[in-house]
């Protein structure tokens, strides 16, 4: 048996309707597009999945405010402890730049059992 690993795990969330969309993209590229070229690029590879990938978030409810609700496509890569820093920073600077590109007001980041947000 042979067992190789690959870094430890960095997962996002963009929603779904702004992924296959370019309307949502100031840049009018195709989001899809920049992202599986930026991961492809950047990590050699990654896995992503689309379906029953939701959330509810923002206001407190003790502030009686509605919160949001959204439907995402995940993404996932593996960032190996050597690229650590770079590759990692890398990252978060493309979703910030992503984020401002699709009107969004934060990303959701999840790496190391840690999770950010992520502002343009």
């Amino acid at each position: 048996m042979k067992i190789e690993v690959l870094g430890t795990l960095a997962t996002f969330l963009i929603p779904s309707l702004k992924v296959h969309n370019p309307r949502y993209s100031k840049s009018h590229r195709n989001v899809a597009k920049q992202i599986h070229r930026f991961l492809f690029d950047t990590f050699g590879g990654y896995t992503s999945s689309l379906g029953n990938v939701s959330g509810y978030f923002g206001p407190n409810a003790a502030t009686n405010q509605v919160a949001e609700y959204d439907e995402h496509k995940e993404f996932h890569v593996a960032i190996r402890d050597d690229e650590r820093g770079s590759k990692f920073r890398k990252l978060q600077k493309f979703l910030a730049r992503l984020c401002a590109d699709i009107d969004e007001k934060c990303i959701y980041l999840v790496h190391g059992g840690e999770a950010v947000l992520i502002y343009p």
